[in-house]
């Protein structure tokens, strides 16, 4: 269990700065806050422009692409692995287990229920 408290510990380090960026940069993205109104009613912030710039790799060529997406292939893997060893400390840790099993099911049902609202609505 120390192994994997460890590995989780560090590999969550590794990854918490780009977890929080990513949350934080895609919720000013889904309210467009990046981008200029047509109309003029509003001029973005210069900051949230460039910042959002990392979201469009596909502007990257070359070496840069190819180092850009090893970078996001990395930190994928990483935060892939991360949830898994937190999921199985939960479950190691955490009694009765139907707790673990009622989040993580909540953690795959309200994601699913809001994109089928976003379809259907």
């Amino acid at each position: 269990m120390k192994g994997l408290i460890r590995a989780h510990r560090y590999l969550s380090c590794f990854v918490a700065p780009a977890m929080l960026f990513f949350a934080v940069s895609g919720a000013w993205q889904a309210f467009r806050l990046q981008e200029d109104a047509k109309d003029g009613s509003y001029v973005a912030p210069d900051l949230l422009k460039q910042l959002s710039l990392v979201h469009k790799a596909e502007r990257l060529h070359g070496a840069a692409a190819a180092w850009f997406r090893t970078g996001q292939m990395a930190l994928a893997m990483a935060f892939v692995a991360t949830a898994i060893l937190g999921i199985i400390m939960a479950f190691r840790v955490v009694r009765p287990t139907w707790l673990v099993w009622s989040w993580l099911a909540a953690g795959v049902l309200i994601p699913a229920l809001l994109t089928l609202a976003t379809r259907t609505g």
